[in-house]
């Protein structure tokens, strides 16, 4: 009686199929892992936040002048209006809008004055969610932080306050 090869029975391709399985699902998990990463992991998180110890004197001074306003963002059109403080100097804001976890959504403009102190801009097409807006002048000299959800139809207060 000759036996059969090994190759032909059930029992060992059986046995052989769930660590196959196993590391087929290991590889493509690693692939998937390793290609998208996520966006808000720093390299150099020392350097960051050193940065971000420069950057805190920025929101320091914006309490010094007092600063405070109104920031309504609809219908792609941006409207920042100060409400107290010594802005007298301003004649353009940039805004920085960051989306909290997509990095691709991020994006900024520059509001001007208009002719009834208020500074306006038109915003490109964006994506809704919540963002962190940075509001400061052209020459960076002070910088107002505020935590918003887009879109709003609603006014938001914004404080010199670092939240």
């Amino acid at each position: 009686m000759n036996p059969t090869p090994w190759y032909k029975n059930f029992w060992p391709w059986f046995l052989m199929f769930f660590p196959l399985v196993t590391i087929v699902a290991c590889v493509l998990l690693v692939f998937v892992a390793v290609g998208n990463g996520p966006d808000l992991v720093v390299d150099d998180y020392y350097k960051k936040g050193k940065a971000i110890n420069l950057e805190l004197t920025k929101f320091d001074k914006a309490k010094a002048l007092y600063l405070h306003g109104d920031l309504t963002v609809s219908d792609n059109r941006a409207v920042f209006t100060f409400t107290k403080g010594d802005h007298s100097k301003v004649t353009a804001i940039k805004a920085s809008f960051y989306h909290r976890t997509i990095k691709i959504h991020d994006f900024s403009t520059t509001l001007l004055k208009n002719a009834d102190g208020q500074f306006t801009a038109t915003l490109q097409q964006f994506e809704p969610g919540a963002y962190t807006v940075f509001l400061q002048p052209m020459d960076e000299s002070w910088k107002l932080k505020e935590n918003i959800h887009l879109p709003t139809e609603n006014t938001v207060s914004i404080s010199p306050e670092y939240k």
